[in-house]
């Protein structure tokens, strides 16, 4: 058999495929070559300009965001939403909320899901449709706080929640954290409060936000924890909290009287629930972001572009750091050898 020139096999694999729809294998036959011939000529079809693929759905620029971070991250999911122009806090936390209610597609009836309390979580449950989905339990993964919205309480979020998915709520009654660790052990003992926190260590998802290290943080507002606190912390390397618990850099729990205080699900069986989702807007939260990822404590971040793309601005420059580092460390090695 008579083959046609390499520039004439290659055009016909492309319009073949791009034009035709047809498969690899398809065409393989049709021209009388291999398929890994085939797979050849396509690579080179768009390595030499021939084919061009252009993506024009604007939404593709949070999708090539999201895909990033998940390798920088090594998550398996990342959401992206867009910042709003203005970029006001409250708009994003608007935004990365109302785009999260959609996540609750996945959901099944048999699903107990975890929630904690913030205002970006209250901005999601708001958006939820009413009764569209359907679950068996919402419970709580932490304690409460007084008020996280003007008028809206922690427990009044999680009970909002519950009846939208037409759950039964299960709540935990007591402060996030309390004064001391001997009212925190009274606490915990109590089996209303046992009862909740083995329900929320059995939950198949999980919802919860952050609170950095932030004067606008509703951790920072709370009177539970004083500025003696705060400055216990801060020697610590603390970048942020959740559930109550404050971690540093690796996502690792500081080591302070306030972890001994604290009424919610501790890390190592919060890390066991299979599915953890963080709603994380804003650029003040990046340290935290980073923590929680290096510390495996989530499998999904929600957030917005505008921390997607300043977030793996910094995981870029790190990186570019480390190997510069590295790069001089073997110099001088091999300068000591020589």
């Amino acid at each position: 058999m008579v083959t046609q020139p390499k520039d004439a096999l290659l055009l016909r694999c492309a319009y073949l495929f791009y034009q035709e729809d047809k498969d690899i294998l398809e065409i393989a036959r049709m021209l009388g070559i291999s398929r890994f011939r085939v797979s050849r000529y396509l690579k080179e079809a768009k390595e030499r300009g021939i084919v061009r693929i252009e993506l024009r759905d604007p939404s593709i620029e949070w999708e090539k965001l999201a895909i990033q971070l998940e390798r920088a991250l090594d998550l398996p999911r990342v959401i992206v939403f867009p910042a709003p122009y203005e970029g006001e806090l409250d708009q994003l936390r608007l935004s990365v909320g109302e785009g999260a209610a959609a996540l609750f597609d996945e959901i099944q009836p048999d699903m107990t899901i975890g929630i904690s309390w913030g205002r970006t979580i209250a901005q999601m449950v708001s958006a939820v449709p009413d009764k569209k989905i359907a679950a068996k339990r919402v419970v709580e993964l932490a304690g409460g706080f007084a008020e996280v919205m003007p008028g809206v309480s922690g427990s009044a979020v999680a009970a909002r929640f519950a009846e939208k998915l037409n759950a039964e709520c299960v709540h935990l009654p007591a402060p996030i954290i309390v004064k001391t660790s001997t009212t925190a052990e009274s606490l915990l003992a109590e089996e209303s409060i046992r009862r909740t926190l083995d329900l929320a260590a059995s939950a198949d998802m999980s919802i919860i936000g952050i609170a950095p290290m932030h004067p606008d943080s509703l951790m920072h507002r709370s009177a539970s924890i004083s500025e003696t606190d705060f400055k216990a912390l801060g020697k610590t390397g603390a970048v942020g909290s959740i559930l109550g618990r404050f971690f540093d850099a690796d996502g690792v729990e500081c080591d302070t009287a306030l972890s001994e205080r604290a009424i919610s699900l501790p890390f190592e069986q919060f890390r066991k629930i299979r599915e953890r989702i963080v709603l994380a807007p804003g650029t003040h939260k990046i340290p935290s972001i980073r923590a929680l990822a290096r510390g495996k404590l989530l499998t999904t971040l929600v957030t917005d572009s505008r921390t997607a793309s300043e977030l793996l601005e910094t995981l870029s420059e790190t990186l570019t750091s480390n190997t510069t580092a590295v790069t001089k460390s073997k110099s001088r090695t091999l300068a000591t050898k020589g």
